[in-house]
């Protein structure tokens, strides 16, 4: 897996400018437990949204055309099981993306991540993933993505990850 990421530029992934070892650590367990419910040749990739009122939606996207798959969409009191692969990522995710918010001078109503089951980005500038629009703007470089762990540049959220002038959506 190639890991040359564009640092700079509109609409291609930049890294945190600093480290944060408890978000990175949160990141590292969320990739973890979306792995399972990333099949291998998929091509399909994750967004993680949390709102102020603590639910989560789980949207599974389509690389190739981003279309959704699926969606889960709960409150942390209807979670599914903790030992099913979806509640368990519910429960990283839900950390994870607290602990992001917690992050922010004054956090987002609506709060997101993507995972390809690598690495987990956000969109300072769009923090809502499930926004309408949200994945073209970045696709086509109106957004720029910052990864706490760099996703694949040549895996399902490749045209995220790279500059527009690059990127080839059809």
């Amino acid at each position: 897996m190639s890991r040359n990421f564009q640092m700079n530029g509109r609409g291609a992934m930049q890294m945190l400018p600093r480290s944060n070892y408890k978000l990175t650590e949160l990141a590292e367990e969320l990739v973890r437990r979306a792995r399972p419910l990333l099949p291998a040749e998929s091509s399909l990739f994750l967004g993680l949204q949390q709102d102020v009122d603590g639910s989560l939606r789980i949207i599974w996207w389509r690389a190739d055309d981003f279309r959704l798959v699926a969606e889960i969409d709960a409150t942390p009191e209807g979670f599914c099981p903790e030992d099913s692969d979806e509640g368990a990522l519910q429960d990283a995710a839900a950390a994870c993306i607290t602990y992001l918010s917690g992050r922010w001078p004054n956090p987002p109503r609506r709060l997101g991540v993507i995972t390809d089951g690598i690495g987990v980005a956000f969109s300072p500038d769009r923090p809502a993933v499930a926004e309408p629009g949200w994945l073209l703007d970045h696709a086509g470089g109106q957004a720029a993505l910052m990864a706490i762990l760099p996703l694949d540049d040549e895996g399902p959220c490749a045209l995220l990850c790279s500059p527009p002038e690059t990127a080839s959506f059809h």
